[in-house]
C-alpha cells in the first residue's frame, strides 16, 4: 500500500458516506497524515480520523464527563463498563482481551473533564474485535442488571458475621486511598478546589476516598445515562485502516440505533476569582518523620492558553527555563536561598483553563510569606533584565526535536496523537490544533527576539490576581487518626443497623463472594471474540544486530529505520566495583549535567545540549547472564541522540560531562541531593511495589542487591545519610575518583542504533572515541554477597500496602520454559486478579517469571497484607488443578504471543538487541521459547506447579505500606522499620 494511493482513495470513499457530514480536512505533513473531522448526521457524534500509513491501528471513544461531586462516579463508571456488556456478557471482557488478544494498547482513563477508552493493535481482525467489545461496553454495560459490578469496582460495606467489624472495600476506593497517600495528590486536590470554586475542576473526578462512599447505585446509573450517549461522544480512528468500512460499521452497528439528544456536557470557562485565594491543609507523615521542614507552599496562577498553540507552547518553554532546566532561573535561585528541597511545578495544561504552578517542597511553615515574596521579586528581575535567549532557543529546539522524533516509548504514536487531539476537541475546537507544528517553532523563535516571553511573565505571572496559594503542613499520625475516626463511624453505622439489615449485609457478602468465585460459563466466554492460532506469526522478529570491534573497543550496532536520528550509547562495565561504589555511581548519574564542568557552567552546558542534541542521559543497569547463569554485567551508561550533522558536537558534550564535571560545589551538590531524595521519597510512597520487589530480591541475589543499592530502599537510606556534613564531604571528595575509575577505555562498549548512512557518517568519530579515555579496565573483584533471607516490613503514612514475595526456581533444578510466559499472563490477569483485585480490593497485582529463574509476586495499592501472601501461596495448587479446552488454551497462547510481539520504536528495538547481547540471549533461544508457547498444553501449565512451589520456599518477603497494618502483622515479619528514617529537628534546622 502506498501512502499517496491510500490517502486519495480513502478520502474519496469517506466523502461518499451518507451517514456522515465531513466538516474539515487537513493535510498534516509533519505527521505524514491526513486529518478528517466528521459529524454523524443522526446523533451528532463527533468523529476524527487520522489517516496514516501505520500498521499500529488505534481506536478511541471518549465522552465529556464533568463531575458534580467528588464521589468518583466518572472513574467508577470507567472501571465498570468493561465488566460485561449485552453482547459480551462474560464477567470481565477487559481481562479476557488482555489474556487473549494481540493488542498493543488496551486501557481506559478518567481525566478531570473526560473519560476515554483507547485500544490499539497491528492485527486487523484483532483491532476490529477490540473496537466492537469497547463500543458495546460503553453503550450497553451489564451493570444496569447487576449491582455487584458497582460494588466490586466502586465501594461496598463488608460484614463477615454479627460480631464482626463493619468495613469498606472496593477497587477504586482503594486505588484512591493509595493516590491520597501521596502528598502531591493531596496538594493537587487542594489547588483545584482553590482555583476553580463552583466548577467541575473543583471536584475529584477520580474520587476522594472520603467521599466515594456517598455514591449511590442510582446516582451512578444516572451518570452513565446522562453522558454515555453518541450525542456526547468523540470517536477517533488512526492508521492504515479502511476508514470508510469502519465508519459504515460504526453507523450500522451502533450510532444509527440512537436518536440525537441535547446533552449539557460542555466544559465552561471557569469564572475569574474575585480575589487571591489562600488555603492551608494538613497531610500525614510517619510517626518518626520530622514536622520541622516538611511543609509545601504552592503558588498557582490561572493563565489559560489551552486553545492558542503559540501561547500553549510558549508556557511550556517558560516552564522549562524557569523550573526544569539545569540552571533554571527561578528554581535554582529559590533552592540556593534555602526554600525547600525542591521547587517544581510548571504549566498544568490539558484542561479548559490551564494554570502555572510554582511549588516549594519541604520547607518550614514560617517561610511561606518570604517564599511568595521572593518568587515575585525574582520574576520581576527576570522580566526586567530579560531571559537568557540562548536558553529559550535551546528549549524550543528540544521541543521541536521531540515533536519530529515522535518517540513515545512503548505507547503507539497514534494513541498519543489521539490523546493530544482530545485536548482541544472536547472544548469544541479543532482536533488538529495540538498536532500541527509546521511553522510553530519558527514562530516561537521569532518571538524570543520580541521579548514575548518576558511580557508573558509580566502579564500572566506578575500582574495576574487570578491565583491561589496552597500550603500543606505535616501532621504525624494523621493517617492513624483518620483510620480510628473512620472505625468509629463504621461502628456507629453498624450499631444503628437493625438485625435484619445486618443479616442482609452478611448475606450480600456471601452472594458477592459467590459471584466473584463463579467461573464464567462456556457460553459467556465464547461471546468474547478471539483470533485463532493461524493468526499468530510463527517466528519472532530477529534481533538483528552486529557485534564487532572498533580497534580494541567492542562495538554493537543495530540497523534500524530511525528517520535520520542516531542513538548512541557508551557503556562502561562496572561489574567489578563494590556495592558502595555502585551506590555512588547511581547518585553521580543524577548529578551529571547539573554541575559545572571545566569548560562551562551547568546552565551553559544545558543550553548547548539542547541546541545540538535531542538530549543526554546517564544510567546504571545490570544484565544477568542467561546462558550460563553466572552473575550479571553491570554498566554505567551515557546515552545521546542527535542528527548526523551534530555528531561531533554531541559526542564532545557527552565527554565533557564524563571527563570534566566538577563536584567541588558542596552546596550545589547538597541541594541537588535534596531534590533527588525528595523525588525518590515520593516514588517509594506512590510506587512502593517496585522498591518492595527489589528489596526482597536483595536477600538472595546479587542482581537484587544491585537494584536495591542503586534504585531502592538502600539507595534512599544512603541519600538520607548524606544530610550529615561529614558524609556529604566524603562523597564530594570521592565522586571525581569514582567517575574517573569508571570512565576508562578498557571498560567501554559502544552501542549505536541508526540507519546505515548515519553509521557511516559517525563511524570515524566512534573509532577515535576510546583514545579520549584513560587506559585501564575492570578488575576481577565483585561485591561480596551473603544470602540473608528476611521478611521485612517498612511502615509509612500510606493508607495502602505493596506486598512483594520473591523466589527462584533454578535452585530446584528447573529450567525456564515458554509455558511460563503463558502462566505469567494467565495468573496476573486470572487467578491473582480475581483473588487480590476483584475480591481483595487491590488496584493491581502481578507475577513475573524470569529467564534466570526469578519468580516475582507483587500487589499494588492493596488494602490487605497477609491475605495477599496467602494468595501467592495458593498458586501451585491452582496450577496443579489447571484445565482448559482448546479455545481457552488458544486464548492463553495468544495473550503470551501478544506480549512477545509488542511493537517497539527503533530506539527500543536497538536496546532490546543490546540487552540480549549482554545476557547472551540468542534468536535461537527466542525461537525455542516461541515454539514452546505455540505448542503448550494444559499439561505443560500443570507441570509448573512444583517450579513455583520451589520458588515459594525462599520466604523472601517485603511489604511497604501502612504503618498500623505492619505493626498489627508483626509476627508476619522478621524485621520491621519505618520506611523513612527518624530525623532530628536540630539537624534539619
Amino acid at each position: 500500500m502506498t501512502a499517496k494511493w491510500n490517502r486519495e482513495e480513502q478520502l474519496a470513499e469517506i466523502a461518499k458516506l451518507d451517514a456522515y457530514r465531513v466538516r474539515t480536512e487537513s493535510r498534516l505533513k509533519e505527521l505524514k497524515a491526513d486529518g478528517v473531522e466528521l459529524e454523524h448526521k443522526k446523533t451528532g457524534a463527533r468523529i476524527f480520523l487520522l489517516l496514516a500509513d501505520d500498521a499500529n491501528k488505534v481506536f478511541t471513544i471518549g465522552f465529556r464527563t464533568p463531575p458534580q461531586d467528588s464521589t468518583g462516579v466518572a472513574h467508577i463508571v470507567e472501571h465498570t463498563v468493561l465488566c460485561g456488556s449485552e453482547k459480551y456478557w462474560a464477567k470481565d471482557p477487559f481481562m479476557e482481551l488482555v489474556k487473549g488478544s494481540l493488542n498493543t494498547f488496551l486501557n481506559a482513563m478518567t481525566y478531570p473533564d473526560r473519560t476515554v477508552y483507547p485500544v490499539a493493535s497491528c492485527n486487523p481482525k484483532d483491532f476490529e474485535n477490540l473496537m466492537d467489545v469497547y463500543l458495546d461496553a460503553v453503550f450497553h454495560p451489564l451493570f444496569y442488571k447487576e449491582e455487584k459490578i458497582f460494588r466490586q469496582e466502586g465501594w461496598r460495606y463488608e460484614l463477615e458475621s454479627e460480631d464482626g467489624k463493619l468495613s469498606r472495600n472496593g477497587v477504586v476506593y482503594n486505588e484512591m486511598k493509595g493516590a491520597y497517600s501521596d502528598p502531591d495528590q493531596v496538594l493537587e486536590r487542594a489547588i483545584d478546589e482553590a482555583l476553580f470554586p463552583g466548577h467541575p475542576y473543583a471536584e475529584e473526578s477520580g474520587g476522594d476516598p472520603d467521599f466515594i462512599p456517598n455514591l449511590t447505585y442510582e446516582a451512578y446509573l444516572d451518570f452513565h445515562r446522562r453522558y454515555y450517549h453518541p450525542s456526547n461522544s468523540f470517536i477517533y480512528l488512526y492508521g492504515n485502516l479502511d476508514m470508510a468500512e469502519r465508519l459504515r460499521y460504526l453507523d450500522e452497528s451502533y450510532l444509527s440505533k440512537y436518536e440525537r439528544l441535547a446533552i449539557d456536557s460542555a466544559i465552561p470557562v471557569p469564572k475569574r476569582l474575585g480575589a487571591p485565594v489562600f488555603v492551608s491543609r494538613p497531610y500525614s507523615i510517619g510517626e518518626t518523620e520530622s514536622e520541622e521542614r516538611a511543609a509545601y507552599v504552592s503558588l498557582n496562577l490561572r493563565v489559560g492558553g489551552q486553545l492558542d498553540p503559540v501561547e500553549y507552547s510558549a508556557y511550556q518553554a517558560l516552564d522549562y527555563v524557569l523550573l526544569k532546566a539545569p540552571g533554571a532561573l527561578l528554581h535554582d535561585a529559590l533552592i540556593e536561598e534555602g526554600f525547600g528541597d525542591d521547587v517544581y511545578g510548571g504549566y498544568a495544561n490539558g484542561i479548559r483553563e490551564p494554570y502555572f504552578q510554582i511549588t516549594a517542597k519541604h520547607l518550614r511553615r514560617e517561610q511561606k510569606d518570604s517564599f511568595l515574596r521572593r518568587v515575585r521579586e525574582l520574576l520581576t528581575e527576570i522580566a526586567e533584565d530579560g531571559l537568557d535567549h540562548e536558553m529559550l532557543l535551546a528549549a524550543i529546539n528540544m521541543a521541536e526535536f521531540r515533536a519530529r522524533e515522535a518517540n513515545f516509548g512503548s505507547a503507539p504514536k497514534g494513541l498519543v496523537y489521539g490523546l493530544q487531539s482530545f485536548e482541544s476537541w472536547i472544548y469544541d475546537a479543532d482536533p488538529c490544533l495540538h498536532l500541527r507544528f509546521a511553522g510553530l517553532f519558527d514562530e516561537l523563535r521569532r518571538k524570543v527576539g520580541e521579548n514575548y516571553f518576558e511580557n508573558l511573565i509580566r502579564e500572566a505571572l506578575l500582574e495576574n490576581e487570578n491565583y491561589a496559594v496552597v500550603e500543606l503542613y505535616p501532621v504525624r499520625g494523621l493517617t492513624a487518626k483518620h483510620e480510628a475516626e473512620d472505625e468509629e463511624r463504621l461502628a456507629a453505622k453498624k450499631a444503628a443497623m437493625s438485625a435484619a439489615e445486618r443479616q442482609a449485609l452478611i448475606a450480600f457478602g456471601k452472594e458477592m463472594r459467590a459471584y466473584q468465585d463463579a467461573a464464567d460459563s462456556e457460553e459467556a466466554l465464547r461471546t468474547i471474540p478471539m483470533l485463532s492460532r493461524e493468526d499468530l506469526a510463527a517466528e519472532n522478529e530477529p534481533l538483528n544486530f552486529e557485534a564487532g570491534k572498533l580497534g580494541e573497543t567492542p562495538f554493537h550496532y543495530a540497523a534500524r529505520n530511525t528517520t535520520g536520528i542516531l542513538y548512541l550509547r557508551l557503556d562502561f562495565d562496572v561489574s567489578d566495583l563494590p556495592a558502595e561504589s555502585l551506590t555512588e555511581l547511581s547518585l553521580i548519574k543524577d548529578l551529571l549535567g547539573y554541575l559545572n564542568t571545566d569548560a562551562h557552567s551547568y546552565g551553559e552546558l544545558s543550553t548547548l545540549v539542547n541546541l545540538h542534541t535531542g538530549g543526554i542521559q546517564f544510567s546504571i543497569d545490570n544484565y544477568p547472564d542467561l546462558a550460563e547463569f553466572r552473575g550479571d554485567r553491570r554498566v554505567f551508561s551515557a546515552s545521546v541522540k542527535f542528527l548526523p550533522e551534530n555528531a561531533a558536537k554531541a559526542i564532545e558534550l557527552v565527554n565533557e560531562q564524563l571527563l570534566s564535571t566538577q563536584f567541588t560545589d558542596r552546596e550545589r551538590v547538597r541541594n541537588l541531593i535534596g531534590e533527588i531524595r525528595a523525588g525518590l521519597k515520593d516514588t517509594l510512597l506512590s510506587a512502593g511495589h517496585i522498591a518492595a520487589v527489589n528489596r526482597a530480591a536483595s536477600y538472595f541475589s546479587e542482581s537484587g542487591v544491585f537494584q536495591d543499592v542503586t534504585k531502592g530502599i538502600a539507595y534512599y537510606r544512603y541519600l538520607e545519610g548524606l544530610t550529615e556534613d561529614a558524609a556529604l564531604t566524603a562523597f564530594t571528595e570521592r565522586a571525581k575518583a569514582v567517575l574517573g575509575e569508571t570512565v576508562r577505555s578498557g571498560r567501554l562498549l559502544i552501542h549505536l542504533t541508526a540507519e546505515s548512512a548515519g553509521k557511516a557518517a559517525v563511524l570515524p568519530l566512534l573509532t577515535e572515541l576510546s583514545a579520549r579515555y584513560p587506559a585501564g579496565g575492570k578488575g576481577e573483584m565483585r561485591f561480596r554477597f551473603a544470602e540473608n533471607i528476611k521478611r521485612e516490613g517498612f511502615g509509612s503514612a500510606s493508607r495502602v500496602n505493596y506486598v512483594a514475595r520473591i523466589g527462584n526456581f533454578r535452585t530446584g533444578g528447573f529450567r525456564y520454559t515458554g509455558a511460563l510466559r503463558i502462566a505469567q499472563t494467565m495468573l496476573s490477569y486470572g487467578y491473582l486478579w480475581n483473588e487480590i483485585r476483584s475480591k481483595g480490593g487491590a488496584y493491581g497485582c502481578a507475577v513475573r517469571f524470569g529467564r534466570g529463574g526469578s519468580v516475582v509476586f507483587s500487589s499494588y495499592r492493596d488494602p490487605k497484607l497477609e491475605e495477599t501472601d496467602k494468595v501467592y501461596e495458593g498458586v501451585p495448587g491452582y496450577l496443579e488443578q489447571y484445565e482448559a479446552d482448546e479455545r481457552e488454551m488458544t486464548k492463553a497462547i495468544i495473550g503470551a504471543v501478544g506480549e512477545m510481539d509488542t511493537p517497539r520504536t527503533p530506539q527500543l528495538s536497538g536496546l532490546l538487541a543490546l540487552s540480549a547481547y549482554y545476557s547472551k540471549v540468542t534468536d535461537e533461544m527466542f525461537a525455542k521459547e516461541r515454539a514452546e508457547v505455540l505448542s503448550a498444553t494444559p499439561k505443560d501449565i500443570r507441570a509448573l506447579a512444583p517450579l513455583v512451589r520451589e520458588a515459594l520456599k525462599y520466604e523472601a518477603k517485603c511489604v511497604i505500606g501502612n504503618e498500623g497494618a505492619i505493626a498489627r502483622a508483626k509476627d508476619f515479619f522478621t524485621e520491621t522499620a519505618q520506611l523513612f528514617a527518624a530525623e532530628s529537628e536540630e539537624t534539619e534546622a
